[in-house]
């Protein structure tokens, strides 16, 4: 069996949301919108993690009109910015005189939400922003949202999960040398404090395999290529 505790600083401490967690979530801001009387015209999704939650409120509204835009941290498939960046624009669409509601998953630092207001307020009549979740430290504060972290973890989203999972597994891998799927279970379990689906798991395996990225042993081991 693998000492998992000299991998205590590779791994953060996790919260899992499912998605009745996540709907739950979502209709506490709706509540929140009709008291407030804010109604948008327009709900835009920040890609990529605002996209699912900004369809699900649309719904709530009972609205039609849902647009996106881009931002993130990336300048390539593979290689991080320390800024934020602009990936795609919004579309070619007039905003100037409609009350828009923003939305995205988490707000952690709250550069990117930062960023995200800084683009759009010339662009539309009126902004709102909503997240799920954010650090009670973030430096935005979103004007909706509904679960306020005091102790920062790794939020596992429905919708980002399996991307997530990929990066701590191969992480695991990193730091092993190789290990069977029930270790790689076990060691994130413990490290990250959070409940570990097998199939989950089986999942990121079998992508890896397939991308040619690990290869499995006669032993059922599991190491990197």
């Amino acid at each position: 069996m693998t000492d998992v505790s000299r991998f205590r600083k590779h791994f953060p401490r996790a919260l899992r949301l499912s998605w009745e967690e996540v709907e739950e979530l979502l209709w506490k801001i709706y509540l929140d919108l009709k008291a407030s009387n804010f109604n948008p015209d327009v709900v835009i999704g920040v890609a990529r993690g605002g996209l699912a939650p900004a369809r699900i409120l649309v719904d709530y509204l009972q609205k039609k009109y849902i647009c996106t835009f881009q931002m993130g941290h990336w300048e390539t498939d593979t290689q991080l910015t320390d800024a934020t960046t602009l990936i795609f624009p919004l579309p070619e669409v007039d905003l100037s005189n409609k009350s828009v509601l923003v939305v995205d998953d988490i707000s952690d630092e709250g550069g990117t939400m930062e960023e995200v207001v800084t683009y759009l307020t010339p662009r539309v009549g009126q902004i709102r922003t909503a997240v799920l979740v954010s650090k009670a430290d973030s430096r935005f504060m979103a004007d909706f949202c509904p679960r306020v972290m005091n102790q920062w973890r790794w939020v596992l989203f429905p919708w980002s999960k399996h991307e997530d999972l990929t990066v701590f597994t191969e992480k695991v891998l990193q730091l092993t040398g190789g290990a069977a799927r029930e270790d790689i279970i076990r060691i994130l379990e413990e490290e990250m404090d959070v409940e570990m689906v097998t199939q989950e798991i089986e999942k990121v395996l079998f992508d890896m395999e397939q991308a040619g990225e690990i290869v499995e042993d006669k032993n059922k081991r599991w190491t990197l290529i």
